[in-house]
Formats: C-alpha cells, structure tokens, sequence
C-alpha cells in the first residue's frame, strides 16, 4: 500500500499483512524490508493461528460464544425465538434462512449483552464506590469498552463472548477511568486494588480481540 508517508512500516491485523511505503519507495526495497522482517512476520502468523485455531467455529458461524463456552448452533423448527442452553443455540429456521441467521444471532447477542452487561456494570459500580455517568453498547472495531471525560462508559457488546473473570475486568478498568482519565500509575493502582490478577486478565483478553471483526 503506497502513500503520503515518510517511512516503510508492516502491520497484521486478523492474519492479513499490510505493507505501507511511501510513494516513491521502490518495489525492490519494499520486497527486502519485507525479506528483513519475515521472521517477525511468521511469528505474529503463527500467534493469529493459534489464536483462532480454538474459535475456529465461532469465526466460521458454525457455533456462538457466551459467557467463554461455545455452543453450536442447531437449526429448529421447535422454537419460535433463539434459545441457548447445554451446548446449543437454537435457531428457529425462519431466521436460518435468512442469511444463515447472522443477523437474528447478532441481535440476540445485542439484546442479551444490553441486559446482562448493564447489570453486571451497575454490579461493579456499587461493589466499588466507582460512580459512572450512563451506559451504552457500542460496536468498536478495537476497544471492548471506553469511558469519556464525563464518565459515560460504553462497553463493546461482544463482550457477553467472553469469559465472565474477563468482562469483570474490563468493566473495572472502565469504571477506573471515572476517577484517572488517563493510563498511570495511579490509574493501574486503582484498577488493581479491585482487581488484583488485571496484568493477567489484560493478556488473557489478547486471546479474544479476533472477535471484534464478527457480526459485521
């Protein structure tokens, strides 16, 4: 990708590489920067294989995950709304049609993270003391959630994929930024006296950041 830039720089986002020169850069150069990183490149692919090796399923549309267990996803005649439980979403078949059911599976997801995360932040302000302002779902391409100057926290409805020791830290890290709207010391010291195991949690989240790409 040539453009308005001074110098050559390679980025992997979902397992694409991107290579962004300047306009005038040659194609031999380019080709031996690349040839130059190529290591550093077969790493990073090899961590997104991994990565999505384990949702490999749910990136195919195969399964949903919830609350960090998978459940396949079963069409039925049987049901009329989507119902989730002992490893099966059921998929009415009018929805199945349509689509493949994306969008009737993408709105379950909606309506059941605007319940269940609102909950849980409510949960968590109350637990802490750490008052925020108003709630609402977004749908980030890369935050899981974000809480702005005013404490108005948004959490990326994705996160009812995830494991609940996950969405509790993210919820955390968000509520923190109502008293430090910045990333310090003291921002990470807030964080860890109420979630102490946060350096794990935000590994552990790294494992999940192929999911903001789905239901789009």
């Amino acid at each position: 990708m040539r453009m308005r830039r001074k110098t050559l720089a390679i980025s992997i986002t979902d397992g694409v590489v991107t290579v962004k020169a300047p306009r005038t850069t040659s194609v031999e150069y380019i080709e031996d920067f690349v040839g130059r990183k190529s290591d550093w490149i077969q790493k990073k692919l090899a961590e997104h294989s991994r990565k999505t090796a384990y949702l490999r399923s749910v990136l195919d549309y195969a399964s949903v995950l919830y609350r960090g267990e998978q459940h396949v996803i079963s069409d039925t005649s049987e049901f009329k709304r989507i119902k989730c439980e002992n490893g099966i979403l059921y998929l009415p078949q009018k929805y199945a049609e349509k689509d493949g059911g994306k969008a009737a599976v993408c709105a379950w997801y909606k309506r059941t993270a605007a319940k269940e995360l609102e909950a849980r932040l409510n949960e968590i302000s109350a637990a802490t003391s750490l008052a925020y302002k108003t709630f609402r779902l977004t749908n980030a391409r890369t935050k899981w959630g974000s809480c702005d100057g005013d404490c108005n926290i948004r959490l990326n409805w994705r996160l009812v994929m995830l494991p609940p020791y996950l969405i509790d830290y993210v919820i955390v890290h968000e509520l923190a930024h109502t008293k430090h709207h910045d990333h310090s010391a003291e921002f990470w010291r807030t964080v860890g006296s109420f979630y102490s195991e946060y350096k794990a949690a935000r590994n552990a989240l790294k494992t999940y950041s192929v999911l903001t790409s789905l239901y789009r």
